[in-house]
């Protein structure tokens, strides 16, 4: 068959076969292997699944617990996810070079689809077996919205119109699937603004408008169908972000910034070992090079463009480096969190390939005499083609971990239980079990990244024997023991305390007497005190130190007031009792302050409570809560 006169759609048929060729022996058999992570084990539970009343993700609780269900066969979410992501790459390879032949089309939507569903960052998503798929179909919808806006030939004003407005709900039903993805869908109009040799300066600012007000009633519809979601499924709203972001959390980001960009841009973000930071670096250096070549192109040879001149440099470096610095960040500044974690930001690849192959088909334009209209589409080609093919080898060494991790927790706790049906008045489905610390070292990983274990001194809510052994509740953890104990599975590391079940999972000794401790006021008896790098709220019952829905946070303050840094405590993770007193551990800096403010914060007005006391004010846990007397615990 003549490819020059193949129809389109076969094109992208065959397109589509060679993807999945692609896919399946990486990134597919990758997802179908690696097991469970420690959110997965909690949606098993059915723990954790407030995706609408939590984290405001109503479209997921929809596909994840009304349409479908965790127990969905993986083969059913690996199409989803690949389809998903396959018309991803189809909606930005058309925006970024056509018109054009069909060969370099199909060449261009394969690399498009290479470096996005391979970059290191989205296959720390696509490890969410139950979730990635809904989340990838955020970035489709989110690309498709604004696609849909973008400058094209004969559209009547009733017909753009009508385009708005299914922009507006399909932007919004990205939010709803995935806050962070649906910024993915900015890349359109950036690439609008790249290609100043298609469209003009009038399209651009246009298209511009009309991205500012789809997106605008993207978040009115956003804000409606999320509380009808609430409304209709009886859920109880308790959004994990409902403040704003402090001005100070602000400014430290921004001071942040160029550290943030490197980590971003070089893989650090996931802990990419070198030499794949230096790759990486030298890759995301060269679309910056492409993007400032193509905006000096635009600006020397204006009448060789549609929308030349100095606007159109302008349009070139804001449609560039727009998309390739200001997106991926956008999402920290929008969050109270002070780290950024590479999975919001898993679209990376796309917006790289999108980029790129913008720049070489504007650059490329008005070349057709000359050698360089051939050299520089080449040369674009293989940057997208060495980058995409650099994070499917990273990646390759991700997908492993994953699946070992997995497989370790389960032996682990096949083993725990194992030792602790040796002990009098343990019984799995009732019995309480707390872990302390984390599991050894994991000795094998990739750079810096690791996989997290379910038994991490940081995961508060292990539902692994939930689901292996039928346990009521799930497992929660401390910091430090009742008494002092080995390493599991040494003699001793595991033993029951008040009717709990302890597991050291790291040799640890209990809390030496906490001295520097603080009442926690609002007619508690109760304290938070601090004992090297441990914070722990201590209580005469655990009604005292419980924060209900909401959670209770500290915040540590300099000598002007100004905050220092935070930590907070939330409902799910669970209190314990030892030595005749209620426990909540967190994990701190162990760093100086001045002042600090308790407050219960993130629930109603009648209901909160806050306290500040000096550091000069610490005094001794007895002297604030006194232990109990009525243990019989020998």
């Amino acid at each position: 068959m003549n490819s020059a006169k193949a129809p389109f759609w076969a094109l992208y048929l065959a397109a589509a076969g060679l993807a999945a060729l692609m896919f399946l022996p990486t990134a597919g058999i990758g997802i179908a292997q690696s097991g469970f992570n420690p959110d997965e084990w909690r949606f098993a539970a059915g723990l954790e699944t407030g995706f609408a009343e939590v984290h405001g993700r109503w479209a997921t609780h929809w596909a994840h617990e009304v349409i479908f269900s965790w127990n969905t066969p993986i083969a059913v979410l690996i199409f989803i996810l690949f389809a998903a992501l396959f018309a991803v790459a189809v909606l930005i390879a058309h925006m970024a070079v056509a018109p054009t032949g069909p060969v370099m089309t199909m060449v261009s939507v394969l690399l498009v689809f290479l470096a996005g569903f391979s970059h290191v960052y989205l296959t720390a998503v696509l490890h969410f077996q139950t979730q990635a798929s809904w989340f990838c179909l955020g970035l489709l919808a989110s690309v498709g919205a604004m696609t849909l806006i973008a400058p094209a030939q004969g559209s009547s004003p009733w017909g753009l119109v009508l385009r708005v407005i299914v922009a507006a709900e399909l932007l919004a039903i990205a939010i709803g699937f995935y806050q962070s993805y649906a910024l993915l869908g900015f890349l359109i109009p950036a690439i609008v603004l790249i290609r100043v040799d298609r469209y003009g300066h009038r399209e651009s600012l246009l298209c511009l408008c009309r991205v500012l007000v789809a997106s605008v009633g993207a978040l009115v519809l956003y804000q409606l169908q999320l509380r009808a979601t609430i409304s209709v499924l009886d859920l109880v709203p308790n959004f994990r972000f409902s403040g704003g972001v402090d001005q100070t959390v602000i400014l430290e980001k921004l001071s942040a910034l160029p550290r943030i960009e490197r980590r971003i841009h070089s893989g650090g973000l996931v802990g990419m070992p070198h030499p794949y930071r230096g790759i990486f670096l030298i890759a995301a250096a060269a679309a910056g090079a492409m993007v400032l070549f193509t905006a000096v192109r635009a600006l020397v040879a204006p009448r060789a463009f549609l929308g030349g001149g100095w606007f159109g440099a302008i349009r070139v470096l804001l449609g560039g480096f727009g998309a390739l610095c200001i997106l991926p960040v956008l999402i920290w500044f929008l969050y109270p969190e002070p780290y950024l974690i590479g999975r919001t930001i898993g679209f990376m690849g796309f917006v790289f390939a999108g980029v790129v192959l913008a720049c070489i088909t504007v650059f490329a334009h008005g070349l057709a005499r000359r050698s360089a209209s051939r050299l520089i589409p080449a040369g674009g080609l293989a940057l997208v083609l060495i980058f995409g093919l650099c994070h499917t080898v990273a990646s390759s060494h991700i997908w492993p971990l994953f699946q070992r991790v997995a497989e370790q927790d389960v032996d682990l706790a096949d083993a725990i239980v194992k030792q602790a049906r040796t002990i009098d008045g343990f019984d799995i489905k009732s019995t309480p079990i707390r872990s302390v610390g984390g599991p050894a070292e994991q000795t094998q990983r990739f750079g810096s990244f690791q996989s997290p274990s379910t038994f991490g001194r940081d995961i508060d809510m292990n539902s692994i024997f939930q689901i292996l052994y039928g346990a009521t509740d799930y497992a929660g953890s401390v910091l430090a023991p009742p008494k002092p104990c080995g390493a599991f599975p040494a003699e001793g590391s595991v033993f029951m305390a008040e009717d709990t079940l302890f597991v050291c999972l790291e040799a640890s000794a209990p809390l030496s007497a906490p001295s520097t401790c603080f009442p926690l006021g609002a007619g508690r008896d109760a304290a938070l005190c601090y004992s090297g790098t441990i914070a722990v709220l201590v209580g005469q019952t655990c009604a005292d130190i419980d924060p209900g829905t909401s959670q209770i946070v500290v915040t540590q303050l300099d000598d002007s007031g100004a905050r220092l840094r935070q930590h907070r405590y939330y409902p799910q993770a669970l209190a314990t009792e030892m030595n005749g007193l209620c426990h909540r551990f967190v994990e701190t800096t162990g760093e100086p302050f001045s002042a600090l403010r308790i407050e219960h914060a993130g629930t109603a007005p009648e209901r909160h409570w806050s306290v500040e006391h000096k550091a000069e004010d610490a005094r001794a846990l007895k002297e604030i809560v006194p232990p109990r007397t009525d243990r019989n615990d020998p």
